[in-house]
């Protein structure tokens, strides 16, 4: 017959000890003592009994009611050594004993069942069992400090009012009621076991068991109650449920836990201080006081014992939880629950806390406190099977409680993890794993609390591992403040050859931080074929600090993808070599994971950096770098970046970075250099393709030696860099953005190409040595890459270094220099040396790039300048130099220069400038040169503006130098104006033993003025000298020493003088200032010098040169040259006209005659002439020569006394000074004369006749006019 039965805890006090007692306690230990209260059926001690083989004391009697026996006894103890059974009459399951005396029970020797029912004891006084105490029960157990046993059907066994139990059939589950006084502990030193699959049920005021409780398959289940509760049974003694009323209780004295455990006199396992503090015997820990506690420092064990077969529960219930150095084998599942009375203090302490699970299938362990939960010296695992781990404070959602994990370690074998907590939950010393091996899945690591800390080498780990097919579990931290610090971490992976993914890790807080070498990380490793998981972090704020940082990868030959990176937050700092990476390495063919993060600032700085890398031999690509922020700075040597290295095949990955400012300071990088080694970003020795780098700001400032970098060490392409700018893009102090090619310390050949940069932005400016570079290097034959930049404004400034923009091909490289454009409004160089430049370098077979400068203003100051070459043996093409511009300045030692160097055999490259004004300034100028045994030809240059200056020492030059055998460039000008002042010069030659010939000078110019030591030259050391041709509408002016020379050979050196060609309205020197033109040669031919002009001024045509102004083209020792001089007729439409070698006719200049009676100038023989020698300087016969000094003749008064033939006395007028600029006109002969109202003469250009005259104002001229003019009347 089953029995309904309630068990009813009444405490209705808030105690304030330990545990509580009522009474004296009688430290004497009484035998079993059966009370009257059963009637006829009193229960009976027979003694020396043998059960089981032993001498023990036999209880019999009692009352039986269906298939439960009931014993009541005044006193119940258990000596040392002494057995005490219960008789087992057949049908009964269940035995029901009560004290009703005033005294504890003391078990210190063995209380056992004859047989298999299940054995209740209850006392309301309290319950100890010694260190040598031990249940021999093959049923369950359950042991009591209630008051009675209340059934459902209202009957009730008391202990405290003790009365017979009713005859009906009591088949109603039974319930612990506790009464009005406080109850009384448990305390448990021994070994309390029951039978395969029974329960052991301890339920008392507070419960202490520092030894042994085993339920094999079974339930375990310990309960602490300080106040009145009802608490549900099973019919095996389990507990279903527990409640308190919701009446008002009256309070009473609480009960003095160290008077209940200083009576005893006995090994507990527990000791009170001379102070009153309850103290663990063996561990010498202080357990708390408080009321509805339980402490467990012994083994509570469920598992079952059977191999292969489901274990049992453990359930710890109470207000206050203690653990100390216990170990609970749960088998199944393991309940501890602080609280459970509505008791704010709800805690659970553990220190020392051992738990395993030894049984297969699933389990769980639940710890739930209405207020915090404390685990120390923590053992927990499962050596088979799943353990679910569960933490909870603040079970009564009252808002308040904590947890903390201080030392040890849990394993739940690929059980899930959950801890939630409203207050803090602290981990210190101790590591968290859901790991799974075999098929199933890890289990998820799951934490919700206000905040958390993991500190001094504390993880939480789900991987799946040991050629696991099952996947690792997710980690999900929810938190408004998260902190891992000391070596602390999480991590989800999959290794050692399993096929599951990684698990996703996801924290989303107010604040993040991660210091002092911790992190967060997701890994595919040990020939996995899993990916890596994701890690997603959302926060206000995230800060990694002191070489802290998180990271997804793939490694040890493993071939799945690393994982994703994503973090969303108003702020994100790392500094001090904090850090974030995704790497595929070690020979894996996995990709990189992306590492993406959105934020209102980003901040790396102190070594700090972020990467994706594929290296070691691996297959798989990197992962890319996408950034998205108000603003991002970088410095002191921090940086992200994207890397194929270390022999691997795969790509480093893109990087894209849309911000409001970008700041990079001190050493600092986004690419390759200068990334920090913590996040296993480097520059290696070997590369793949480059990740392309695009860059979105308003504003970008890269300073002190910061760099923008793509590259790639082997045969595969450098990356693209692209930067779009609204506002400002800043380098300074030794700053660079560039694309590599090729390994400069491999002998191996290199195929790939260096990436392009492409820059547009309001405005550049790169300061103190700051450069723009796309290069090839070491045995490459990829091209460099082009640079093209658009913006407002381009500026090369700073005081200190050099800044500038280069693509480059360098050291035995065969690939070409790449193609450099900047389309700006205005283009300045003023740092020192600064400039532009594409070479090939140091036995290179490529050619330099393009160089193109499309602007309104380019300035060029303080030795800057442009330069395309090919050099050290190199055998390319130099580059183009392509300027067009507005205007154009060149000053202070400043130039352009495309040049083949160091016995190398390709040409120079062409300089082409188109301008509306060009000026070059103090030292400054354009070259193309073919130097040092080298065998190329220098390069062109080809100047088309409206007006051109060259002053001080500046100039325009295409040599060949230094034992070359190349010729040098042609030099072609268009011009409205060309001037060249101060020893400026135009020149191509070649010299120092070199043998090519010099190039040709062609210049189409309005005028050319040479002043003060200023030349035009093609001159050569002993080939041909080179042509000029000059091509002027106006006027070509020599002064001070300047030359226009085609020179060839020195002493004892061949080469035969060049052509000189020039046309201009009048070609003008001063005789006595040694200005020359020449055509001479030493051991060859004198050049041909051809001048064709309306008049040449200034000069001697001696067979030598001599110190005055010279036109020469002789030989030293060969034969000499021919000097042409077509001078213009007076109609040059009409062609070149031959002179006369008479005076000229006067009827071909004056249209009109005087009347025969009135002569201005006659002769018997003629008629009326008038002679015109013009003004000056006009020879009578082409082959006379020129008039030395101009003269202007004035008109002069004609002598009346003549009669016959008037000879002119002609006086010279003074000089002018100065002539006023006006526009360009030609100098013809009078066709009329006409005189004004004045009576002044006016010569003009075109024939007078009556109708001119009719039209006029002014009237035709009879001979009456001239006499009177004559007269000066």
């Amino acid at each position: 017959m089953k029995i309904v039965r309630s068990l009813v805890i009444f405490a209705g006090i808030t105690l304030s000890g330990y545990y509580g007692i009522t009474h004296s306690v009688n430290p004497a230990v009484a035998q079993i003592v059966p009370d009257q209260t059963l009637g006829d059926n009193q229960t009976l001690v027979k003694p020396n009994v043998e059960v089981k083989g032993l001498p023990a004391d036999l209880i019999e009697g009692g009352v039986t009611r269906g298939d439960n026996l009931f014993h009541s006894f005044s006193d119940f103890n258990v000596r040392d050594l002494q057995r005490v059974y219960f008789a087992n009459p057949a049908g009964i399951n269940t035995i029901l004993s009560r004290v009703t005396g005033s005294n504890i029970s003391k078990i210190f020797g063995t209380l056992g069942v004859d047989g298999a029912a299940n054995l209740f004891l209850l006392n309301p006084n309290g319950i100890v069992f010694g260190a040598n105490s031990q249940l021999d029960v093959a049923g369950s157990f359950v042991g009591s400090t209630a008051n009675s046993i209340v059934f459902g059907n209202g009957t009730e066994f008391s202990a405290t009012n003790p009365e017979e139990p009713p005859l009906l059939t009591i088949n109603i589950t039974p319930g612990l009621q506790y009464g009005q006084n406080p109850p009384q502990p448990i305390v448990n030193a021994g070994n309390l076991a029951v039978g395969q699959g029974q329960n052991v049920t301890l339920v008392g005021g507070s419960v202490i068991s520092t030894g042994d409780i085993l339920a094999p398959g079974g339930e375990i289940k310990i309960l602490a109650v300080p106040r009145q509760t009802l608490v549900q049974l099973g019919q095996a003694g389990q507990i279903l449920t527990v409640s308190t009323p919701t009446v008002p209780l009256t309070p009473s004295d609480p009960a003095s836990v160290t008077e209940f455990l200083s009576s005893l006199n006995h090994d507990t396992g527990v000791t009170v201080s001379s102070d009153g503090q309850v103290i663990l015997t063996d561990s010498g820990t202080q357990v708390p006081l408080t009321p509805g506690t339980v402490i467990i420092s012994g083994d509570l064990s469920a598992a079952n014992l059977s191999p292969g077969q489901t274990g049992g529960k453990v359930t710890v219930l109470g207000d206050q939880v203690g653990l100390f150095e216990a170990q609970l084998n749960g088998g199944s599942n393991v309940t501890i629950t602080a609280g459970t009375t509505g008791n704010q203090e709800g805690n659970i302490t553990a220190d020392g806390f051992d738990i395993t699970k030894t049984t297969p299938g699933e389990v769980t362990l639940s710890l739930q406190a209405a207020n915090d939960i404390s685990l120390k010296n923590v053992d927990i695992k499962a050596s088979s099977g799943l353990l679910n781990l569960f933490l909870e404070a603040d079970s009564d959602n009252s808002g308040s409680g904590d947890v903390e994990l201080m030392n040890g370690e849990i394993d739940t074998g690929g059980g899930a993890v959950t801890i939630t907590a409203a207050g803090a939950i602290a981990l210190e010393r101790i590591g968290i794993n859901s790991d799974t091996e075999g098929q199933r899945n890890a289990g998820d690591i799951t934490i919700t609390a206000g905040s958390l800390l993991l500190e001094n080498k504390s993880d939480l780990d789900s991987n799946t591992k040991g050629n696991s097919s099952g996947n690792a579990g997710n980690i999900t931290i929810t938190a408004d403040s998260v902190v891992f610090t000391n070596n602390s971490g999480l991590g989800t992976n999959t290794r050692d050859n399993s096929t599951g993914d990684a698990g996703e890790i996801t924290i989303t807080a107010g604040s993040l931080l991660i210091e002092n070498q911790s992190g967060l990380g997701s890994e595919t490793r040990g020939n996995s074929s899993g990916n890596g998981g994701k890690i997603t972090i959302n926060a206000d704020s995230v800060v990694f600090t002191n070489n802290s940082g998180l990271g997804t990868n793939t490694r040890d030959n493993s071939t799945g993808d690393a994982g994703e990176i994503t973090i969303t937050a108003g702020s994100v700092l790392f500094e001090n070599q904090g850090g974030i990476g995704s790497d595929t390495q070690d020979n894996s063919s996995g990709n990189g994971g992306t590492i993406t993060i959105t934020a209102d600032s980003l901040v790396l700085r102190e070594q700090s950096g972020l990467g994706t890398n594929t290296r070691d031999n691996s297959t798989g690509d990197a992962g890319e770098i996408k950034i998205k922020a108000d603003s991002l700075s970088i410095a002191n040597n921090s940086g992200l970046g994207s890397i194929a290295s270390d022999g691997s095949s795969g790509n480093a990955g893109s990087i894209t970075i849309d911000v409001g400012t970008l700041s990079l300071d001190n050493e600092s990088a986004i690419g390759q250099s200068g990334i920090p080694p913590n996040v296993d970003v480097i520059d290696a020795e070997e590369s793949n393709n480059a990740g392309k780098i695009t860059i979105i700001a308003d504003n970008i400032s890269i300073t002190n030696k910061s760099i923008i970098d793509s590259n790639s060490n082997n045969s595969d392409q450098g990356g693209d860099i692209s930067i779009t700018v609204t506002d400002l893009l800043l380098l300074r102090n030794e700053s660079k953005i560039f694309a590599y090619s090729g390994d400069p310390n491999s002998d191996i050949q290199t195929e790939g190409n260096a990436g392009d940069i492409t820059i547009t932005a309001g405005s550049i400016s790169l300061e103190d040595d700051s450069d723009i570079e796309s290069n090839t290097r070491g045995n490459s034959s990829g091209d460099a890459g082009k640079i093209t930049i658009t913006a407002d404004s381009v500026e090369f400034t700073g005081k200190t270094g050099k800044s500038g923009i280069g693509t480059n091909t360098q050291d035995n490289s065969t690939g070409n220099a790449g193609e450099i454009t900047i389309t700006a409004s205005s283009v300045l160089f003023k740092g020192k040396d600064s400039g532009l430049g594409s070479d090939t370098k140091d036995h290179s077979s490529g050619n330099g790039g393009t160089i193109t400068i499309t602007a309104d203003s380019l300035v060029f100051r303080n030795q800057s300048g442009i330069g395309t070459n090919t050099r050290d043996h190199s055998t390319g093409n130099a580059g183009e130099i392509i300027i067009t511009a507005g205007s154009v300045l060149f000053e202070n030692q400043t130039g352009l220069g495309s040049d083949t160097k160091d016995r190398s055999s390709g040409n120079g490259g062409t300089i082409t400038i188109t301008a509306d004004s060009l000026v070059f300034r103090n030292q400054s100028g354009l070259g193309t040169n073919t130097t040092d045994h080298s065998t190329g030809n220098a390069g062109e240059i080809i100047i088309t503006a409206g007006s051109v200056l060259f002053e001080n020492q500046t100039g325009l030059g295409s040599e060949t130098q230094k034992n070359s055998s190349g010729d040098a460039g042609k030099i072609t000008i268009t011009a409205d104006s060309l001037v060249l002042r101060g020893g400026s010069s135009i020149g191509t030659r070649t010299i120092d033993n070199s043998t090519g010939d010099a190039g040709t000078i062609t210049i189409n110019a309005d005028s050319i003025s040479l002043e003060n030591n200023s030349n035009i030259s093609a001159q050569t050391f002993s080939g041909d000298g080179g042509n000029i041709i000059l091509t002027l509408q106006d006027l070509l002016i020599l002064r001070d020493g300047s030359q226009i020379s085609t020179s060839a050979g020195t002493e004892d050196q061949p080469g035969n003088g060049g052509k000189i060609t020039i046309t201009a309205d009048f070609i003008l020197a001063v005789l006595e200032e040694n200005s020359d033109i020449t055509a001479n040669a030493f051991d060859g031919m004198g050049g041909n010098i051809t001048l064709t002009a309306q008049g040449i001024f200034g000069f001697n045509f001696p067979d030598q040169l001599t110190n005055l102004s010279d036109i020469t083209a002789s030989s030293e020792r060969g034969v000499d040259g021919n000097i042409t001089i077509n001078i213009l007729g007076v109609n040059p439409s009409q062609g070149l006209v031959e002179l006369p070698t008479t005076v000229v006719d006067a009827s071909k200049l004056i249209a009109a005659r005087c009347a025969d009676n009135v002569k201005v100038a006659s002769d018997d023989s003629k008629g009326d002439e008038f002679i015109i020698t013009g003004r000056g300087g006009l020879p009578p016969s082409p082959l006379d020569p020129i008039i030395r000094q101009t003269v202007i003749a004035d008109w002069v008064t004609i002598d009346n006394s003549a009669t016959t033939n008037y000879q002119s006395q002609l006086t010279p007028a003074a000089r002018e000074e100065s002539v006023p600029k006006r526009p360009k006109r030609r100098i013809v002969e009078a066709q009329g004369w006409l005189i004004g109202p004045d009576g002044t003469v006016i010569l003009t250009a075109f024939p007078t006749t009556p109708d001119t005259w009719a039209n006029s104002s002014l009237k035709s001229p009879s001979c009456e006019d001239l006499r009177r003019i004559s007269n000066g009347s």
